[in-house]
């Protein structure tokens, strides 16, 4: 239901998929915190992780409409916009914590302008959405 844009309009799904990521990436960083130094996760890792936790949100948003009992759901997010709004929570709740994350913040800001390069009007307009929260 929250992430159906048949039922909720474009900006409040958006807004949601930012919410679920941001709590994502917070509970992330509060698991890899209580670990011992040497068994944190490192830059790889981290940037692995979040490459696939993208794929694997884009599929199951769209995989929902496949379902017959899902009738008439419909989440209009395109993979571009779910990798936007990833990458924006995971630097949001990384840069409070800088230190520890140079390498893996550099890799989301090569990331995020690679994408605001392609697409400067939708990133415009998510960026309003998310700005609101």
């Amino acid at each position: 239901m929250f992430l159906d844009t048949a039922f909720n309009s474009l900006p409040t799904v958006t807004s949601n998929v930012h919410s679920a990521f941001i709590e994502t990436a917070t509970k992330m960083w509060t698991y890899a915190k209580c670990l011992p130094v040497g068994k944190q996760p490192g830059t790889k890792l981290l940037c692995k992780t979040i490459t696939d936790l993208i794929d694997l949100a884009f599929v199951l948003m769209k995989s929902k409409g496949k379902n017959k009992k899902n009738i008439g759901y419909k989440c209009a997010l395109s993979k571009l916009q779910v990798k936007w709004l990833a990458i924006n929570a995971f630097k949001t709740v990384l840069q409070k914590r800088q230190s520890k994350y140079t390498q893996t913040l550099q890799w989301l800001e090569t990331h995020l302008s690679a994408i605001t390069g392609k697409e400067k009007r939708i990133c415009k307009r998510m960026r309003g959405v998310v700005g609101q929260m």
